[in-house]
């Protein structure tokens, strides 16, 4: 199978993979959204900075060496499922001591136990991560897929029967454990893969030299996306945390599963042509301008429709969280093409710069909600938008410097698109908010999304330099 079938073929699975993924969980919390209210959401919000760093932590940043590693070995693969499991108890370890200490700073008693019965997952994450690299290295993202949606299945189950029992926030814990078990056993289950008591400090050296860059990249990453969950949670109340997390995890979930796509399939993909520039160039310059051909209109367009959105999905008690929906969507629509820069220096085996670039977009973060604290919580969301358009331009530099493709020429490609999505939410934004027709909600939202949807279809139809005849292109000649 040729490397474009490969992709062809991976990027669907890995697609169905991820929809599925999202969209059960985007149910299920949609229900429990409802049934709990925001402050259950706000409490996980503030132990979420510490659940992904020990996923982190546990996964010892190896797992993307041993994608990257041409040939692997037995040695390669035992040697790093033996760390992440040491790993991933010590970690544990030190989350289930420092919990009391979290409890205090938030001055809420319940997070004792929500951090340590949660992270148990962390221990799910050092025994399941090799199995998903090797698979994730053979490109075999039907497996993945076909593993990983039983769990979801059943975690969103129990999840969904907990929240209707009252179990308040236990629910939501019990509901992602649930999912990280059940996938976890299914990969040792079906694997062809099961590690031996092999250990070399050769592959060691090996791969976390390439590893503790990316892994300390990832911590500086996680603990400043989630400054703002640490800011919410710690001056104002478990609510408004709420609030802010679940438009937050909302807006994530179309730019999360594009970004989810394109970061399992190039990883792996670009790094089989990284020797050939002219390919790469071509293969990036299309995906960047495809992916974010879509994403654009997808999250300016609920952005423009949020408010009658929020009140037929959540509810009432939520709409205080639209004005933070709307303007979190500015800056996830960019997300699938941080994942691009970002994966052509992994490609590369750049660990160095990707940990550069990380600190130096932090200084930006830093001083950003510096200033925008002093403007109240409003200052904060929209701080998060800056951050990622800035954070977005130092990607693009550095990831420049490997490939024939400029920051001006990435740009270039970029604003156009933008403009007729930004043109097209304005339409829908005109049309929800003027209801001339007086027509019931769900239809109302249903009329703004369709004329939305051919208006920029329309443009782009016409348009024969566009993405999306650049897609149809690459449709057609892969028919052919």
């Amino acid at each position: 199978m040729s490397l474009k079938e490969k992709t062809i073929k991976g990027v669907f699975w890995v697609f169905v993979e991820t929809f599925v993924v999202k969209f059960l969980y985007f149910l299920a919390l949609i229900f429990l959204a409802r049934w709990l209210g925001p402050k259950e959401f706000g409490l996980i919000g503030m132990i979420a900075v510490f659940i992904e760093l020990g996923k982190v932590l546990s996964d010892s940043g190896m797992t993307s060496s041993l994608i990257r590693t041409k040939e692997l070995t037995e040695e390669d693969k035992s040697t790093v499922f033996i760390i992440n499991l040491f790993m991933s108890l010590f970690v544990y370890s030190i989350v289930y001591f420092i919990a009391p200490l979290v409890s205090v700073f938030f001055e809420q008693p319940i997070l004792v136990e929500l951090i340590r019965i949660y992270g148990l997952i962390f221990i799910f994450v050092g025994l399941s991560a090799i199995h998903l690299a090797i698979l994730t290295k053979e490109m075999n993202f039907a497996k993945i897929t076909k593993i990983s949606i039983p769990g979801i299945i059943i975690g969103v189950s129990v999840g969904l029967y907990l929240g209707y029992n009252d179990y308040g926030v236990w629910s939501i814990v019990w509901m992602y454990l649930t999912s990280e078990l059940i996938k976890t056993i299914l990969l040792w289950v079906f694997s062809n893969w099961k590690p031996k008591l092999i250990f070399s400090k050769v592959k060691f050296k090996y791969h976390y030299t390439f590893g503790w860059k990316l892994m300390l990249s990832s911590i500086i990453s996680i603990v400043f996306k989630n400054i703002y969950n640490l800011l919410i949670g710690k001056y104002y109340s478990a609510s408004t945390l709420g609030y802010f997390e679940r438009s937050k995890q909302f807006s994530e979930y179309p730019s999360s599963t594009l970004t989810g796509v394109i970061d399992k399939v190039t990883f792996p993909m670009l790094s089989e042509v990284k020797n050939e520039p002219l390919r790469l160039e071509s293969i990036y310059k299309k995906l960047i301008r495809v992916s974010f051909y879509f994403i654009s209109p997808i999250m300016l367009g609920l952005a423009a429709i949020a408010k009658p959105l929020f009140s037929i999905i959540l509810g009432e008690e939520w709409m205080p969280a639209v004005i933070f929906f709307q303007i979190i969507c500015f800056g996830k629509m960019l997300y699938p093409i941080h994942a691009f820069n970002l994966n052509i220096l992994k490609t590369f085996g750049r660990s160095d710069l990707f940990l550069k670039l990380e600190l130096i977009k932090k200084i930006i973060v830093s001083f950003t909600i510096l200033i925008a604290f002093q403007f109240g919580i409003l200052g904060l969301v929209w701080s998060s938008v800056f951050t990622s358009f800035a954070s977005l331009g130092v990607n693009m530099y550095y990831s420049s410097r490997l490939i024939n493709y400029k920051v001006k020429s990435q740009i270039s490609d970029l604003i156009p698109i933008l403009f007729q999505s930004m043109i097209t939410s304005l339409l829908m934004y005109y049309i929800i908010n003027l209801n001339i027709f007086e027509i019931q909600l769900p239809v109302h939202i249903l009329l703004s999304t369709l004329v939305g949807l051919i208006f920029y279809f329309s443009i782009s139809f016409f348009n024969k330099k566009s993405a999306l005849h650049l897609a149809l292109l690459y449709i057609k000649t892969r028919n052919q």
